[in-house]
C-alpha cells in the first residue's frame, strides 16, 4: 500500500529492539510484504536497531531511538533509524561489527549520518527477485 507509514519511538534499551522488529514485521505482513524480502529487512533493521540501542548512548543516561519504515513507491520500502547519542568510531572487535555489513548485503542501500546523533537510512527493492536476493547475500 504505497504512502502507508509506521513511526516508533522508544527508549534505546535492549527490549527495545525487540518490539520494534516486532512491529516492522507486523508493518511488513500488513502491506503484504512477502519472504525472503520481510526476512532479510527484518534482519537488517534488526541490527541497526542493535547498534543504536548499543553504541549511541552510555548505559547511565539511555536516550531515544526511532524507527520510520515507509512504503515510497511501489518499487522502493524506506526505513530510517535515529538516535540522538554520539557515533563512536572504534577499532575492529573480532566476531563483531557486521551489522551494518549485513545491511548492505540485503538492501539496495545503506547510508549512515552522524549529526546531532546518528541516522542510518536502510533502502530495499520491492521488486527485487529471489536470485538477486541469493547474489547480494553470498557477497
Amino acid at each position: 500500500m504505497i504512502g502507508s507509514e509506521l513511526r516508533l519511538r522508544r527508549i534505546a534499551d535492549p527490549e527495545a529492539v525487540r518490539a520494534l522488529r516486532h512491529a516492522l514485521a507486523a508493518f511488513l505482513d500488513a502491506i503484504e510484504i512477502r519472504a525472503p524480502l520481510r526476512d532479510d529487512a527484518i534482519v537488517a533493521v534488526g541490527e541497526v536497531l542493535a547498534n543504536a540501542v548499543e553504541h549511541a548512548y552510555p548505559s547511565s543516561a539511555l536516550g531515544p531511538v526511532e524507527m520510520s519504515v515507509r512504503q515510497h513507491d511501489a518499487r522502493t520500502l524506506i526505513v530510517d533509524v535515529v538516535d540522538r547519542g554520539t557515533f563512536k568510531e572504534r577499532a575492529p572487535i573480532p566476531g563483531r561489527g557486521y551489522g551494518l555489513g549485513i545491511a548492505r548485503a540485503v538492501a539496495r542501500s545503506v547510508t549512515v549520518a552522524k549529526h546531532s546523533g546518528t541516522h542510518v537510512q536502510v533502502v530495499f527493492d520491492l521488486l527485487r527477485d529471489d536470485a538477486t536476493a541469493k547474489r547480494r547475500a553470498a557477497t
